[in-house]
């Protein structure tokens, strides 16, 4: 049994309009920018890089992701009986499933290369962007952790009223946004050349499983949720925010699939718990 973390990964188009782009769906961009198998600096110096790309049945895209470095390797030689120390690489590396039908990507939980689900997601992000494959369709891949909503929708369901509710939405992607409001808000800062913006609703005691189908709607395209509410026990109201651990899901093959497979059907899973899980 192993872990992955559950990234959710976007593929959004910039404010400023370029000549000469190309017109490619979101999923095919982020498709060819994992298959051109990108090298970049990560930050610190640090150098990583995508290989073994291999498509998995049923819409995955298998990959490993890693770093290079030198380091010092203590030999003996046997002509000389001397001890010496030689150059030589090291390549530490994760895999990683990318679904194609949910943009969400599963990565193999790994010390010293994947522990932490933020740290991973931002090194993919630097490396699916730096293959330019998104910015020749003036778009820009971003990949965030998605976190666990069921904390704060505990608390909403518990809450004596909500009283405010905000959350933030970024261009255009996923989808499986929420239609009703999701969407019209990604849909205006679009059209506003804006690249984030933020919705707000007051009232005296807002529907809660309105609340709640929205929440889960933004915690699985990554953004961020707040939300204002009294508590039984009285006193002033106390302000929540949908932040939650970032979702790690266990991983255990069975003997009549690879490894791939299992990541990918483990990371589907995950997401529809997140999308689909209630707080009884």
């Amino acid at each position: 049994m192993f872990y992955i973390h559950l990234l959710r990964v976007k593929c959004e188009t910039l404010p400023q309009a370029q000549l000469f782009t190309t017109d490619q769906a979101p999923v095919e961009i982020i498709t060819e920018s994992l298959r051109s198998k990108p090298t970049a600096d990560v930050g610190r110096g640090s150098e990583w890089h995508i290989g073994n790309v291999e498509f998995v049945a049923d819409g995955g895209i298998s990959f490993a992701m890693g770093r290079t470095q030198a380091v010092k390797s203590p030999q003996f030689d046997s002509n000389t009986h001397d001890f010496l120390e030689e150059e030589a690489m090291r390549a530490p590396f994760a895999f990683g499933v990318f679904d194609t039908k949910n943009q969400v990507c599963g990565i193999v939980r790994k010390a010293g290369v994947s522990q932490k689900s933020r740290e991973i997601a931002n090194k993919l992000q630097i490396l699916l962007n730096s293959s330019g494959i998104s910015a020749a369709s003036n778009r820009e891949i971003t990949v965030e952790p998605i976190g666990d909503p069921i904390g704060f929708i505990e608390e909403i369901r518990n809450a004596d009223a909500v009283i405010r509710f905000s959350f933030t939405v970024s261009r255009p992607n996923p989808a499986d946004v929420n239609r009703l409001i999701q969407k019209p808000a990604e849909e205006f800062t679009e059209l506003s050349n804006g690249s984030k913006a933020k919705v707000e609703v007051e009232g005296e005691n807002l529907d809660k499983d309105v609340i709640e189908d929205v929440a889960k709607a933004v915690a699985s395209v990554g953004e961020h949720a707040s939300a204002s509410v009294r508590q039984p026990s009285g006193g002033r109201p106390k302000v929540i925010h949908l932040g939650g651990n970032p979702v790690v899901e266990s991983i255990s093959p069975k003997n009549n699939e690879s490894v791939f497979e299992a990541i990918l059907k483990g990371a589907r899973k995950a997401y529809s718990r997140v999308r689909e899980r209630t707080a009884n």
